[in-house]
């Protein structure tokens, strides 16, 4: 007995010491190809410091009448975090240009409000009182608590045959019943009007369009609404776009659903060449919002005569949030404004979670909309696996980051010593007046 229980111990440590091996061995595997933790240097790693919305922002940003952008900007070593506060509420901002967003839509919800005591809409809404509406109603703002939408998306379905499955949609689209009866469209009419993007993840903007919208629905003001929004004889237009190339595509925003939109957008892709699964694999992702996905889209469809445009979808369709969604819109509508006005691109090329531009000239360009760069672990690991991903073919005579916004001396350092050549403050570059 105790001869077989040792040789049973033994059997039991031999069998413990090969599964310790294969485990061992497995997580080499996942391991494998992944940069080690990139170690500071000398000078430790940067903190980036307090920063005051007054240095940074020109005056008719930090306050307006209807907000007030609070002084204390954090940076988390690429992008400053803004708080906007209002009457309306208070509204983190992630970047610059969310920033202008937040600011617009605040105006947007002010003037809103504004046009909720008019004459014609007090009239519209005693209207509702007398006639209430309130079954209708409840359909189309909580379809939620009546059930599935009308035809439960039977005629969107039925109208793409041959397409993948999956139903493919934004998590800010309205519900297939707003835009059956045409709500939707009223909805896109009046975003516009005042400049702002009807798929916001503003709660406060969308409660507000959603409410004179239907006020306008049930009064049957739609022919009515420009007039509503020209206060001293101009058009309320508070800009959400970054540049003026976007504004023709909010025309399409306006124009088009959300499912008429993908249709176009999935035509264009597949005549780039596009298959059909990265196709759907991309618009499967709920992040995007119609606006998103339309830039997008659009830019790969100028991008003319480039090669692998599919590249930027197998990174993109990644984004995990709205704000990585609007960095890579913006990585897109940088590579355009390269593409046309600084140097032909000859394809494209897909590196860690960040898509790139191969040049003809055998540059290879990385777009960084970002507001300023400081050498944090982060951006250290971020900037060592894109280095250590630069493929060997084709050939790369030059490596080059455009950065929206602005470089820290050390960040430039350091970049430069990794073989990077670092462009600051790209946008008019990339944007030149006419």
């Amino acid at each position: 007995m105790p001869r077989r229980r040792f040789v049973g111990h033994a059997h039991g440590l031999v069998w413990v010491c090969v599964c310790a091996l294969l485990v061992a061995c497995s997580v080499t595997k996942e391991r494998e190809g992944l940069p080690p933790p990139p170690e500071p240097g000398p000078l430790e790693w940067e903190v980036p410091p307090p920063l005051s919305a007054q240095a940074l922002l020109p005056a008719d940003w930090l306050k307006g009448p209807q907000h007030m952008v609070q002084d204390e900007v954090v940076n988390d070593g690429a992008q400053h975090h803004f708080v906007v506060t209002s009457d309306f509420g208070t509204f983190p901002a992630t970047g610059v240009a969310m920033l202008r967003t937040r600011i617009g839509e605040s105006e947007a919800i002010a003037a809103l409000r504004e046009v909720r005591k008019s004459k014609v809409f007090v009239d519209a809404l005693q209207f509702q009182v007398l006639h209430p509406l309130r079954g209708v109603k409840m359909l189309i703002m909580e379809p939620g608590r009546v059930g599935s939408s009308v035809a439960g998306g039977l005629l969107e379905f039925l109208a793409m045959p041959g397409r993948a499955s999956t139903f493919e949609s934004s998590e800010r689209e309205d519900s297939v019943t707003k835009s059956t009866i045409g709500f939707s469209y009223l909805k896109r009419k009046l975003a516009f009007e005042l400049g702002v993007d009807p798929y916001s993840s503003n709660p406060v903007l969308q409660d507000e369009l959603n409410e004179l919208t239907w006020i306008a629905f049930t009064a049957d003001l739609a022919p009515q609404f420009g007039y509503f929004f020209i206060p001293g004889g101009g058009i309320l237009w508070f800009s959400f776009s970054a540049t003026r190339w976007t504004s023709y595509l909010d025309e399409q925003v306006r124009d088009y659903s959300p499912g008429d939109l993908r249709a176009i957008d999935r035509d264009k892709l597949e005549k780039m060449g596009v298959s059909e699964e990265d196709i759907h694999r991309f618009f499967l992702n709920p992040v995007y919002s119609p606006r998103h996905s339309t830039i997008i889209t659009t830019v790969l469809d100028e991008l003319a005569g480039v090669e692998d445009r599919e590249a930027f979808l197998a990174v993109a369709r990644e984004a995990p949030s709205e704000d990585l969604a609007l960095f890579y819109q913006h990585v897109a509508e940088m590579m355009r404004g390269y593409h046309l006005h600084v140097g032909a691109v000859d394809r494209l090329l897909a590196l860690p979670r960040i898509p790139a531009l191969y040049a003809r000239d055998q540059t290879l360009v990385v777009m960084l909309p970002v507001d300023y760069l400081f050498w944090t672990s982060r951006v250290a690991r971020v900037a060592q696996a894109l280095t250590a991903h630069v493929p060997s073919r084709p050939r790369i005579a030059r490596r080059e980051l455009w950065i929206a916004g602005n470089v820290s001396p050390r960040a430039r350092q350091e970049l430069e010593a990794l073989g990077w050549t670092v462009y600051e403050q790209v946008f008019v570059r990339l944007n030149p007046p006419k």
